[in-house]
């Protein structure tokens, strides 16, 4: 921000109707997999009583036909939100006889060629998603794109950036607003792979002829003893030819044009494999990215797009509406992967961040920061892990707790009218904080000291997996709107089937040529 903390809080305060509280909205996305009753990903159809996995609002498939993906719209209180989410995941285990695996890391799969990919129907719309997930499975493999994850969706109404905007315009305040927000959270990114990580495992399947730095847990298993996150590591969402983007998310132009030349530029590795495989094409290009949503990163910029338009396009054109952090994996031990205190946390860091400082970046720090998150990814428990910044080391316990300490001295700082809720964070920012002082205390820590006891990845999630479906199935709520949803997205399905549309080569030669 160019104004300063204090100045920026006063404008605020003086505006007696706006507060935090009612000027953030969030949703949340949450990935499953399903999994067979022989404890492997399922090979059926996306079951038609959830609907159309193309047209269904709430719930829809990511990478396979398998892997579900849970949306919530957004909502105006962190409670509301988790509520869905709680909603939509006993929709799901209600109607589904098979298990819904709690963990970001998949079950057993033996055979990579049993991972079907998502199918969305004979529309182009459906046939260019579809094909999008083939060329991902030709550049990483399918087995990488059965982890999962949790997406959460924040951001600022437009009444309390025009309280804050000076002469700017509306959009290019919000723009510089969240850019500034997405640099400072890469900052501090490392302590949601810390505190929320909850994959330090991965069956042996997983990693079948892939080179990897893991050890031996047992039988069926591989482990880093202090690993938290191995879904963000490169063994999961982490890509080595987007390695060197280097993006800095300084300012729009700048990040639209890096985007741009991940999405034009061709990656030679990708140009080997080609276009076509047996007179079929297999991917959307050969450049380093095929769309903008392959861009893996802790953080990104968004704007709701409508189908067939480009995200890049529809950026540049109208802005940033919010950001989408990407770097919490499902919290095994919980039945919707998430609860209110860790969406507090989130929310808090978010905030923290908006207020903080506004500082550029650059290739060097951008460095340091992948450093970092690899660091934490394999070894952040450990007691003498070390963070760096501007090139100095810091223990990674040790400056936790300053930015805990740091973030609840200025939520202790805001007047109540500006935030009336804000004991909420400031409780959830303390139970963190207890992680940076007993690490077997993360969901990290207590899944390994569960299975140094001797129980197996799958069995440990196939219990989880139970306990949840129970607790779920207990939960008295109101579904009658998922189940019109579900009715309604086969019927509007259906009526995109039976529309006469373009060569499906054609509408994916617009597409492309469209940035």
């Amino acid at each position: 921000m160019t104004r300063s903390l204090g100045e920026t809080l006063s404008l605020l305060a003086d505006k007696g109707d706006i507060n935090l509280e009612t000027s953030i909205s969030r949703g949340i996305e949450k990935e499953s997999l399903r999994v067979s009753k022989d404890n492997t990903i399922a090979s059926s159809d996306h079951p038609s009583s959830l609907g159309s996995a193309l047209t269904n609002k709430y719930i829809t498939t990511d990478f396979s036909e398998a892997l579900l993906e849970l949306i919530t719209p957004t909502h105006s209180s962190i409670e509301d939100a988790n509520r869905n989410l709680e909603e939509i995941c006993k929709f799901v285990s209600d109607q589904s006889s098979e298990i819904i695996w709690p963990s970001s890391i998949p079950c057993k799969i033996e055979n990579e060629d049993s991972i079907r990919l998502a199918d969305y129907g004979t529309s182009n719309s459906g046939l260019l998603k579809t094909l999008y997930r083939s060329g991902l499975s030709y550049r990483y493999g399918s087995m990488m794109q059965t982890v999962s994850g949790i997406h959460y969706n924040f951001s600022f109404n437009d009444k309390f950036f025009d309280v804050l905007r000076k002469e700017d315009s509306l959009q290019n305040f919000k723009n510089k607003s969240y850019l500034s927000l997405i640099r400072n959270f890469r900052r501090y990114a490392w302590m949601i792979l810390y505190l929320f990580g909850s994959s330090p495992v991965v069956p042996k399947t997983f990693i079948t002829n892939r080179e990897n730095f893991l050890k031996e847990l047992n039988q069926e298993d591989l482990y880093l003893e202090y690993a938290t996150c191995l879904r963000m590591s490169e063994l999961g969402y982490m890509s080595k030819a987007q390695d060197n983007l280097f993006i800095t998310y300084n300012d729009i132009d700048g990040y639209l044009s890096d985007l741009k030349n991940a999405l034009t530029k061709e990656h030679p590795r990708y140009g080997e494999v080609g276009l076509f495989k047996n007179g079929k094409r297999i991917q959307i290009n050969t450049s380093i990215i095929q769309i903008e949503n392959e861009y893996y990163s802790s953080i990104r910029p968004k704007r709701i797009t409508p189908s067939g338009e480009r995200p890049l396009n529809v950026l540049k054109e109208q802005g940033i509406d919010y950001v989408e952090i990407r770097a919490l994996d499902n919290n095994s031990f919980l039945p919707i992967g998430i609860d209110e205190n860790t969406s507090y946390f989130l929310e808090g860091l978010l905030i923290f961040c908006f207020f903080e400082e506004d500082k550029k970046s650059g290739k060097e720090e951008i460095k340091e920061l992948l450093t970092n998150w690899q660091n934490v990814v394999r070894n952040g428990r450990d007691p003498e892990q070390e963070i760096y910044k501007n090139q100095e080391a810091f223990n990674l316990r040790d400056i936790g707790k300053t930015v805990i300490g740091k973030i609840t001295d200025f939520f202790e700082s805001l007047p109540k009218e500006l935030l009336p809720n804000k004991e909420k964070f400031i409780r959830a920012l303390d139970a963190q904080n207890h992680k940076f002082e007993d690490s077997s205390l993360t969901p990290s820590g207590k899944i390994m000291d569960i299975l140094k006891k001797g129980k197996t990845w799958e069995e440990l999630n196939i219990e989880l997996a139970n306990l949840h479906k129970k607790e779920l199935h207990d939960k008295k709520l109101d579904l009658e709107f998922l189940k019109k949803e579900a009715t309604t997205s086969l019927q509007v399905f259906e009526e995109m089937k039976s529309k006469e549309e373009e060569p499906f080569e054609t509408y994916l030669e617009k597409f492309v040529q469209s940035i």
